[in-house]
């Protein structure tokens, strides 16, 4: 799920997530997400999958589903929300850490690379 915060004044702040060192790009940071379950749509499988890595989930309102065909059955699907309130997170499960940052911010940070190639293709990393 790809929390965004609009301050009054500034840049958007996003929510991401440090993986677990124990878990695929251990260290690096994303969004929280995971695998859809059978009979799950993208936004209860994002849901779930928030609530499993960063507590508490901000109150937010979800603004959308991109959806990107990685080949060989596999789809990758991103659900889009925002919040009122860049509301502190703490981790939870397979997360290490959490934390809201600018798109200046995130070019600091080890970002998981399909994750840093997502955010090039949107425009939000350049």
């Amino acid at each position: 799920m790809f929390l965004r915060f609009q301050p009054r004044e500034g840049e958007p702040l996003y929510l991401l997530t440090q993986r677990s060192r124990w878990v695929d790009e251990g260290g690096s940071w994303a969004i929280p997400g995971g695998a859809i379950r059978d009979g799950e749509t993208p936004e209860v499988a994002a849901e779930r999958e928030a609530e499993e890595e960063i507590w508490p989930v901000p109150p937010h309102r979800a603004t959308g589903v991109i959806t990107q065909d990685c080949g060989g059955g596999w789809k990758f699907f991103v659900v889009t929300a925002i919040v009122d309130e860049a509301l502190p997170t703490y981790p939870a499960r397979q997360t290490d850490a959490t934390g809201w940052f600018a798109s200046e911010d995130m070019r600091t940070l080890p970002l998981h690379p399909g994750f840093r190639a997502w955010l090039v293709t949107t425009g939000i990393l350049s």
